[in-house]
């Protein structure tokens, strides 16, 4: 009995991943049809998608997690944006799936003719359908670096930590990321 329900646990944990998965894929396609269509002006936004590895430090050792998801940003006025993020963090059949609203602040402009982009964030972070981590309200910070060889494809390397402040604990998942990012 108990076989079965882990087995249709990680069958559910799979599937849903598949929706993340799809989820992400859905924002760069609806991304790239508004792009293709305002080619001549200025950049107005981003999407991205990234891969990471980070620390859950609640187990001794710090037991290495893994991070993946995409997300998208609106560029608002003088450096400053908004955006959302969905994502999956821990390994398979044993995570939970993180959306974050996010406020950042890039130190170059969208239309500086720099390559290297740094950027600070942070924002509201809702973590959903887990088994080894909290499900809770969560708050994030963290900062990176875009780098873009071309006009509207570049790499994007970032940290991020996921904080769950709670009247006993205060527990960090931080993680390095590295991805893709369009414009």
């Amino acid at each position: 009995m108990c076989a079965k329900n882990k087995k249709a646990e990680s069958s559910s944990m799979e599937d849903k991943m598949k929706g993340l998965i799809l989820a992400v894929a859905l924002l760069l396609a609806v991304r790239a049809l508004a792009l293709a269509q305002d080619a001549g002006q200025r950049y107005r936004g981003e999407g991205y998608v990234f891969i990471g590895d980070g620390l859950y430090p609640e187990y001794p050792g710090h037991l290495g997690i893994g991070h993946v998801g995409g997300g998208g940003e609106v560029n608002l006025a003088k450096g400053f944006s908004v955006g959302s993020e969905l994502c999956a963090i821990g390994r398979p059949g044993n995570g939970a799936g993180l959306f974050s609203i996010d406020a950042s602040y890039r130190l170059l402009s969208s239309s500086s003719k720099s390559k290297l982009v740094p950027f600070v964030d942070a924002g509201y972070t809702r973590s959903f359908d887990n088994y080894a981590f909290i499900r809770d309200n969560l708050f994030n910070f963290g900062g990176g670096i875009h780098y873009w060889p071309f006009k509207r494809v570049g790499l994007r390397l970032d940290f991020r930590d996921y904080v769950n402040h709670s009247p006993y604990v205060t527990s960090h998942f931080p993680a390095l990321r590295i991805g893709l990012a369009v414009r």
